[in-house]
């Protein structure tokens, strides 16, 4: 249950980055004012994403130690980097692969899981 719980809260903090992305990438199409940008849905949608991930995340604390949860949100780098390549189709090297690669096996290293 901790390891689903934790997944959902690294999707949340991922979609919610994701749709922040999509917010600044609509005010650059049509420009607007600072209040159309506070009342963008994609920027409601994130603040959302994000909360929600934040209230699971604190239900987290409550189940695993922080020295070992904390480390896993560190994968929240590696699903942006997938994501920002799916979605926006920004350019990856492959240093970024080797450095998510590294993460990844950081991230297990300290969270006690290798």
């Amino acid at each position: 249950m901790d390891i689903l719980l934790l997944l959902l809260v690294c999707l949340l903090t991922c979609c919610g980055q994701m749709l922040q992305k999509q917010a600044v990438i609509s005010w650059q199409r049509q420009p607007c004012s600072h209040w159309q940008k506070l009342l963008s849905p994609w920027l409601i949608a994130s603040v959302v994403t994000l909360g929600s991930g934040m209230l699971l995340w604190i239900c987290l604390l409550q189940r695993l130690p922080l020295s070992m949860a904390y480390p896993m949100l560190s994968l929240n780098l590696v699903l942006v980097l997938i994501g920002s390549r799916l979605f926006f189709h920004e350019q990856i090297t492959y240093h970024n692969w080797l450095g998510a690669g590294a993460i990844i096996i950081g991230a297990l290293l300290l969270g006690g899981w290798l």
